[in-house]
């Protein structure tokens, strides 16, 4: 008796394992990159590595499918990449664009479009790279020595690398590979009248206004270059950012130490003047949306961390938050950061916040944290910690970011979590029993009570699955059971 009762336990995993997967079934076969916009998925079917051994193991090639997530998907392109930006949704047309026939040495590759239900269009042979609007749903791409507009006549610019939108979509900064003079050139989306805004330059950013700063070509023992605005110089500098109000720039300056990783980080009105110094060797740097400048100062390269120190909005004399400092994010004025707690010949790794906005002191939140989300209002904190041999088998908590009350257990043995749009839902990745990379997917309440245990809804899933509304209650996901994987797309309690 006791025999057939350890026959039976032994059965169950692979009798849950050959139950169907719950949804509707969009493709069959092992899907990766799963990508969700407007109502539309798309997706790499069974990628594999390209008979070529100088291309990284990690860099496959694979079929691009696309379909509406209420209906089925459809092959739509094959040899497309899975490296980042081989193929990309719009969420104003629920397009995809994408770089089929990929050649890895070359870097290019045929450029398609295609939407849902229609069928594929090409509209370069060769192309090495491409942009949707963040203003609608025109495309720009790159080809040898033009810049294609989707509809429109071309613009000819010699050694064209590579391109960027401005905020409104009303222009595109194209700039010509270093082996071409480096010119960078504006041009006008609706007209394509283009101008050249400075010859041999190394970078560029657009204002939030849609104001262009650019750094002109280094000097040949490296170091600070010509920063350009408006055809201007008004500084120098080896890297730079605009403020979210596009009223200032914080430059990283490394013209004590050419070809120094780290440098002096200075703040500069955006009309000129004076530069004024926040930290030295800064490794990392960041604006806040109300205006604060944040950076990783006086970095350690062998420590991997720095001190955190701030320049607060509205002037003000900077400020250093906390000393070995690893990373850290911003939402609003809240601070998150990771920081080195010594211990006896080691270290250990402790979360911790700080309201730049208010008079208290940085408040620990854990130790040994490997992930966290904010919920839309940030008021609360969901983060994995507590883990076991890695990040694969964590507990998920949830803390208030006022610290009014102790963290709550959520789920434990957790290998990552999304939190939908709302903050009203999590979804569950929980190791799937002897796989080193499938997981199975559950939906929790992210303001209820802990479950006794989170049903999954799905075994043996990819990492990938996301939610596929703002609301949480439907998934998108693929299953990687030998035989049967398929791409699904669940409603959830």
């Amino acid at each position: 008796m006791r025999g057939r009762i350890a026959a039976v336990a032994f059965l169950l995993p692979a009798l849950a394992c050959a139950q169907e997967p719950r949804g509707r079934k969009l493709a069959n076969g092992i899907a990766r990159e799963l990508k969700v916009c407007n109502g539309a998925v798309a997706f790499l079917l069974d990628a594999a590595h390209p008979d070529d051994r100088g291309v990284p193991e990690d860099l496959l090639l694979g079929d691009l499918w696309l379909g509406a997530l209420t209906g089925a998907a459809k092959k739509v392109g094959s040899g497309v990449s899975t490296q980042p930006g081989a193929f990309g949704l719009s969420c104003k047309t629920g397009e995809v664009a994408f770089l089929a026939s990929w050649h890895f040495r070359a870097g290019e590759g045929e450029l398609w479009v295609a939407s849902v239900g229609g069928e594929p269009v090409r509209l370069a042979p060769t192309a090495s790279d491409f942009a949707w609007s963040p203003a609608g749903g025109v495309l720009a791409y790159v080809t040898p020595g033009q810049l294609g507009l989707r509809g429109r006549e071309p613009v000819t610019i010699d050694g064209l690398r590579s391109i960027a939108w401005s905020p409104d979509g009303r222009q595109i900064a194209a700039r010509a590979a270093a082996s071409a003079g480096g010119a960078l050139w504006l041009v006008d989306v609706a007209s394509g009248a283009k101008r050249e805004v400075a010859p041999g330059t190394s970078d560029f950013a657009f204002a939030s206004d849609g104001e262009l700063a650019v750094l002109g070509p280094p000097p040949p023992k490296g170091g600070d270059r010509p920063l350009l605005i408006g055809g201007k110089q008004v500084g120098r500098a080896t890297a730079l950012r605009f403020s979210p109000d596009a009223r200032e720039l914080a430059l990283l300056s490394t013209a004590k130490q050419p070809g120094e990783a780290t440098g002096d980080l200075y703040r500069l009105a955006r009309a000129g003047g004076e530069p004024r110094l926040i930290a030295p060797r800064v490794s990392d740097y960041h604006w806040t949306t109300a205006g604060d400048l944040l950076c990783l100062a006086r970095y350690d390269l062998r420590a991997r961390s720095g001190v955190l120190t701030v320049s607060p909005a509205g002037g003000g004399e900077p400020r250093e938050i906390a000393p070995r400092v690893q990373s850290f994010t911003a939402q609003g004025r809240r601070v998150l950061y990771l920081a080195q707690a010594p211990l006896k010949g080691d270290f250990k790794i402790e979360l911790w916040t700080v309201d730049l906005a208010g008079a208290e002191a940085p408040r620990k939140i854990d130790e040994g944290v490997y992930g966290w989300e904010l919920s839309p209002d940030g008021a609360t904190l969901y983060y994995k910690a507590r883990c076991a041999g890695g990040p694969r088998s964590c507990s998920l908590l949830r803390a208030t970011m006022n610290g009014a009350a102790p963290a709550t257990l959520l789920a434990t043995n957790v290998a990552g979590f999304d939190l939908s749009e709302d903050g009203a839902h999590i979804l569950l990745q929980q190791p799937h029993r002897g796989s080193a990379r499938a997981v199975d997917l559950a939906v929790i309440s992210a303001s209820g009570a802990a479950p006794d245990k989170a049903k999954p809804f799905a075994l043996e899933a990819d990492a990938s699955g996301r939610f596929a509304d703002g609301q949480g209650r439907r998934v998108v996901y693929a299953t990687l059971t030998a035989g049967k994987g398929g791409v699904y797309v669940a409603e959830v309690p």
